[in-house]
């Protein structure tokens, strides 16, 4: 397991750097078993170091690419495979152990909330770039499923580690279409006030 302090979604890929000795013997294990790991948020406490608090759903991650770096750190890109659930929560030794299962989302047609939420983030990104924020390659092209496109919607709103969870937590893709539609509205707000402040 590869707690982080934010939320990797499911059919998202994403960055990483790898420094601390007990993840790049976790990464190891991975790249020489082809196998995949589980990364979920930290509630409290640090990324490095350990001694943190631990969320209980996750994303199972697979390493799509790796590079070792000069100074010894490595740089590799994930990709989220699936929701988790940990079980239980085994001894930190030599990294983080977990027991966990698959945690699916209930089924939900979402389609009328698709455009909506994909017009929120087109807002948002246009008045986003007004303040200055470069938003050009920013792709809003999603899928057709309806699990894997709330994931990749909910991977592109801007909110803190906490809400993201909150969307990687949600029951199915209506409500987390849902959750997505609401927390855009906030983010517009503040935006438009900034505008009007500015």
């Amino acid at each position: 397991m590869f707690p982080l302090g934010t939320v990797i979604f499911p059919y998202s890929g994403v960055p990483l750097r790898v420094f601390e000795p007990r993840y790049v013997v976790l990464l190891d294990a991975v790249l020489s078993e082809q196998n995949t790991f589980g990364s979920v948020l930290i509630e409290r406490g640090f990324e490095v170091g350990g001694g943190d608090v631990r969320s209980a759903i996750g994303t199972r991650l697979r390493v799509l690419a790796h590079q070792d770096l000069p100074d010894g750190q490595h740089a590799i890109v994930v990709a989220g495979v699936e929701r988790i659930r940990v079980v239980e929560w085994l001894e930190d030794d030599p990294h983080p152990w977990a027991v966990v299962e698959p945690f699916p989302d209930v089924d939900g047609e979402v389609v009328d909330l698709r455009a909506g939420v994909c017009s929120r983030l087109e807002r948002m990104l246009a008045m986003a770039s007004e303040l200055g924020a470069d938003t050009a390659d920013i792709d809003l092209d999603v899928g057709d499923d309806p699990v894997a496109m709330s994931y990749q919607l909910a991977a592109l709103v801007p909110v803190t580690a906490l809400d993201s969870y909150a969307l990687l937590c949600a029951p199915g893709p209506r409500e987390r279409m849902q959750l997505a539609a609401g927390l855009l509205d906030d983010q517009i707000e503040l935006i438009r006030l900034r505008l009007a402040g500015s």
